[in-house]
């Protein structure tokens, strides 16, 4: 649903736009996602990892009762960083190597898709007011009235 609410630019945008710069703010205001497709690829890969080994309580539980995941994970986001870790331990593993150098071709690119898939799952914890506050200030950053060059408000108004 995030990204078909995200433009990208095109080339008729592009052409108008004096020297790309429509370009270069609608890709720093989609945070990449529309302009780059390893983004897109974490974006689907973290969806299908975030929920691996979930156990159907919530972390505050789990911090409760002293489990061996809020040890593990000093009781941050205990679920997700659980995901992550099973995930790409599985995805790291020697069988998938073809698969890895198909997405991610230099060690850099893979940091980077790391880096992406970390985040991606990690925003998923909706009961860490930290990092609430920050995808309320990403959402409002990416969607507020002002953020949609050259589109009617209602246009824009319609987008949400």
């Amino acid at each position: 649903k995030l990204l078909s609410r995200i433009i990208s630019p095109t080339d008729t945008d592009c052409r108008t736009a004096q020297q790309g710069e429509l370009a270069s703010t609608q890709h720093d205001h989609t945070y990449g996602i529309t302009s780059d497709p390893l983004t897109q690829f974490a974006c689907v890969f973290s969806a299908l990892i975030h929920d691996v080994d979930h156990q159907g309580i919530p972390n505050s539980q789990l911090i409760a009762e002293n489990s061996p995941l809020a040890k593990l994970y000093n009781g941050k986001s205990l679920a997700e960083q659980n995901s992550v870790d099973l995930a790409w331990n599985l995805y790291t593993q020697d069988q998938f190597e073809d698969l890895r150098q198909v997405v991610t071709s230099t060690a850099t690119e893979m940091d980077h898709f790391r880096h992406l898939v970390v985040n991606s799952v990690m925003a998923t914890d909706i009961m860490d007011k930290d990092l609430k506050d920050l995808r309320n200030t990403r959402w409002e950053k990416a969607f507020s009235e002002g953020s949609r060059l050259g589109e009617s408000e209602e246009v824009n108004r319609n987008r949400k």
